[in-house]
């Protein structure tokens, strides 16, 4: 009696029993798929795929907010823009008020104009020819002019003494020709005469003096009233809060005609229109990776990035120290933009703004999928990879 090893029941479960009932198609499907599964491991080495890092970000402008701040105290005259206006540089936004300075530069020209009067006039006396001193006409200062009215009558009384003491000395000199009179008498009258001769042309001499005196001194008062106006004008121009950017106005809520404001308080922002860029927000883990003239592709969270694609930029600039934000360590990584726009198949076209937020994705490198699937099964299966092996 032949010896049985197994029973029908496991002969029909084995392979023997199965290969002869699998049909020719069967084998060949069995066998496209072991050459596909091989193929795909043999190409796996061959087969090369981007390695990125993801960070959050935000759209933001290459110039940073500009906040509104006064640098005098005072208070609001006049509001000229109001929120999401478009301003220029330079342009007028709050008015505060001036009367008092308005007040002390009409006060200022009017002494300047009053300087300028006496030193034109000033400048006609120093300037006369000394026969021609006497004969000055058309000054405008009053007070010039009464100190010339003054000069004048000493010079005309002292002309008039002249005369008289010629007349008294060519009578004593007749007189001591024919020796009626002793020589001291005469040598007396003489003396007397040249004194007043001497004092007049002293008296044009000093009075000339005093002119140029007061015409320096003038100068110099005309000098520092206008270093006076330079600095009203200077406050009065503080007193108008301008833009210093071109941009948008925002926050300017609560500022009206009549309030308040103290030096440095804030009255509002202007988010400058200059170029985008991105600020992104990168781990301490990933940093090391990154490096200027990296690519970066951003992925808008306004637009559906299946239907909209991604923007591409450029890594431009990486951080060389934290930030914290949200309780979290973060390099700020800013990247330029290759366009500002993302676009559909049909052609519309959707412009990015500043504040929108997105996922960025720098490229590190290209790997092939062997060395990432060596890698991945290297993280589980290495003790030395698993934290709580390595602390046993």
């Amino acid at each position: 009696m032949q010896h049985q090893l197994h029973p029908p029941a496991v002969i029909e479960h084995t392979t023997e029993a199965y290969l002869p009932q699998v049909t020719v198609r069967g084998q060949l499907i069995y066998c496209s798929v072991a050459l596909a599964i091989v193929a795909a491991l043999v190409s796996l080495p061959f087969i090369h795929t981007e390695v990125s890092v993801q960070s959050a970000g935000i759209i933001r402008t290459v110039a940073e907010r500009n906040e509104l701040r006064p640098l005098v105290a005072g208070t609001v005259a006049q509001v000229l823009v109001h929120d999401n206006q478009p301003v220029h540089q330079g342009q007028p936004m709050i008015r505060l008020q001036t009367e008092v300075l308005e007040t002390k530069l009409r006060l200022n020209h009017s002494q300047q104009a009053e300087k300028l009067l006496n030193i034109r006039d000033l400048d006609r006396l120093v300037r006369a020819t000394r026969p021609n001193l006497l004969s000055v006409s058309g000054l405008q200062s009053p007070i010039v002019r009464q100190q010339y009215e003054q000069f004048r009558f000493l010079l005309t009384e002292n002309t008039q003494t002249q005369q008289k003491r010629k007349r008294e000395l060519d009578v004593t000199r007749q007189l001591y020709e024919d020796k009626v009179l002793a020589q001291q008498e005469f040598e007396d009258k003489e003396f007397t005469y040249k004194t007043v001769v001497a004092q007049y042309a002293s008296q044009i001499e000093r009075q000339v003096s005093d002119w140029q005196a007061s015409l320096t001194q003038q100068q110099l008062a005309l000098d520092e009233l206008r270093a006076q106006e330079r600095q009203l004008l200077n406050e009065r121009d503080l007193h108008t809060i301008k833009a210093p950017v071109t941009g948008t106005v925002s926050q300017l809520t609560g500022r009206y005609p009549g309030s308040y404001v103290q030096p440095g308080e804030v009255l509002g922002v202007i988010s400058p229109d200059s170029n985008l860029l991105v600020e992104c927000y990168v781990s301490p883990k990933d940093i090391g990776l990154l490096r200027p003239g990296m690519t970066a592709r951003m992925q808008v969270d306004a637009f559906d990035y299946n239907q909209w694609g991604l923007v591409q930029g450029k890594v431009t600039e990486v951080s060389n120290d934290i930030t914290v934000m949200e309780n979290q360590p973060v390099f700020k990584v800013k990247c330029q933009l290759d366009q500002n726009f993302l676009s559909l198949k049909e052609g519309y076209k959707g412009y990015l703004k500043k504040g929108m937020t997105l996922r960025a994705r720098f490229v590190i490198t290209e790997r092939s999928l062997f060395d990432l699937l060596y890698d991945k099964a290297d993280d589980w299966l290495n003790p030395k990879n698993t934290p709580a092996l390595a602390q046993k």
